[in-house]
């Protein structure tokens, strides 16, 4: 659909229920950069690819044999990373379908993200070890710990774990969440923590980044959301800073957050709730702090949502592994742009006169009849078309800066996702075995073959 022929002015949030995807085993789940396909991760060990065009599974990867406890795809769609309760990280190279990193740890992966301009780097974040970067080279997977804490890792208090992370807009920053409360960034290139804040004594869940600016949103277990604005320069031209400009939470029902995240302008706030027997989501107004729209859905459990980089599209995951797929149907404001055109309440049966295209053809040479030769045509339209050259050239293939989140570019900006044509066994026809006389025909050359038991004429 062309974009701009949507309603301006309409809400960028779903109201209902589109489409369900039946997949038994999800628990988690996120979109890629450009929103043209989704990713969940199964309890069975394995992650799902879908395609958003036609809500079909394109890629199977077999992580292990451990529930997936996340995914992260990086910024041109082609690698996407998978990591486990059992301290597993795999990067996987969907355009060969094969494992370009391996990296195991210790402890369960709580988090970790994929570097947003550098596919071959990412962070973890193991569940009693400190974080660690991880850079994919030709020797092999270099891991590098980052300590947000000055002492060593506590089992007992886990003062130096991370909780949670995110990468900053330009991946020269990463922002950890702690058990103790705190929010820390530190410089990708020297892994040193820049600036840090002390949010509240309850230990921070999540944290996400807006894709179009630079504040995050976390959750904590104080059922609390809170927006923050982060000040994180390349030079030293301001000094770094992580202040805390607005909260948000349910002061009537006091429901604690499974996940928030930013919206796809960055203007709201998705916050997942974390109830037994609800499937609901809440849409807050960032600026204001207030509700805007309650998502209702079927009395499930939640278990993770995410939301599409481009359009009012939310995904979630119930406990029993359906994915509801939540949208607005678009109307098609053809009058704001086509002043001339007339909406039809009924078809109508339109009579076409014979000569009605067959008259005159207006160039910028003139009107010329349609009687002439078809060779005077052509070079009339020839001589016109060199005069509409002069014009500006119109880019149809860049991207829209609209809805492009950085004035940068990343490796394999053109990739798509090849499709594995998967042959079902039971679809061909059965193996007929070659008598004694297809075997002498096959011996005198008479143009008959035997391929794997069935029997081939050529012709």
């Amino acid at each position: 659909m062309n974009r701009k022929l949507l309603d301006p002015f309409a809400p960028e949030y779903p109201e209902a229920i589109e489409a369900c995807l039946d997949d038994e085993y999800a628990v988690k789940c996120t979109f890629s950069h450009h929103g043209s396909l989704l990713a969940t991760a199964r309890s069975d060990g394995q992650c799902y690819i879908w395609d958003m065009d036609t809500l079909n599974v394109m890629r199977r990867l077999t992580h292990g044999e451990t529930s997936l406890t996340g995914i992260s795809w990086s910024r041109s769609g082609r690698y996407i990373l998978t990591f486990d309760d059992v301290g597993v990280c795999i990067l996987w190279d969907l355009k060969t379908g094969e494992q370009r990193a391996r990296v195991e740890f210790d402890s369960a992966i709580v988090s970790a993200r994929v570097h947003p301009r550098n596919s071959a780097q990412f962070v973890v974040c193991p569940a009693r070890e400190s974080p660690c970067l991880v850079t994919v080279g030709e020797d092999g997977p270099r891991i590098e710990p980052i300590r947000i804490a000055p002492d060593n890792v506590d089992l007992k208090s886990k003062a130096a774990a991370a909780t949670c992370c995110c990468f900053g807009k330009k991946g020269r920053h990463i922002l950890f969440g702690t058990a103790k409360g705190a929010v820390h960034a530190v410089l990708v290139a020297s892994r040193a923590v820049v600036c840090s804040v002390k949010l509240s004594a309850s230990a921070v869940i999540t944290v996400a980044r807006n894709p179009r600016g630079t504040d995050i949103v976390t959750n904590s277990s104080d059922r609390i959301l809170r927006v923050c604005q982060v000040v994180l320069p390349a030079d030293d031209s301001a000094e770094p800073s992580i202040r805390v400009v607005g909260k948000i939470t349910d002061s009537v029902n006091r429901v604690s957050w499974l996940q928030a995240v930013f919206s796809a302008s960055g203007d709201y706030i998705v916050a997942a709730v974390d109830h037994k027997a609800e499937h609901n989501m809440y849409v807050w107004d960032k600026s204001t702090s207030s509700l805007v729209k309650m998502l209702t859905g079927p009395n499930e459990l939640l278990e993770d949502c995410a939301v599409h980089p481009l359009r009012p599209i939310y995904a979630s995951i119930s406990t029993f592994g359906i994915i509801y797929l939540w949208t607005r149907i678009p109307q098609q404001n053809w009058n704001a742009f086509a002043p001339g055109f007339r909406e039809l309440e009924e078809n109508i049966d339109y009579v076409e006169p014979e000569d009605e295209f067959d008259r005159r053809v207006t160039t910028s040479q003139g009107t010329i009849d349609c009687a002439v030769s078809r060779a005077s045509r052509e070079r009339c339209a020839a001589d016109a078309g060199a005069d509409d050259n002069q014009d500006e050239l119109i880019d149809v293939t860049g991207d829209d800066p609209l809805f492009s989140d950085s004035d940068s570019d990343s490796e394999d900006e053109g990739f798509v996702l090849p499709v594995v044509v998967e042959l079902d066994d039971d679809l061909l026809p059965p193996a007929v075995p070659p008598t004694a006389e297809t075997q002498a025909l096959v011996a005198n050359g008479q143009g008959m073959d035997v391929d794997q038991g069935h029997v081939v004429v050529e012709s």
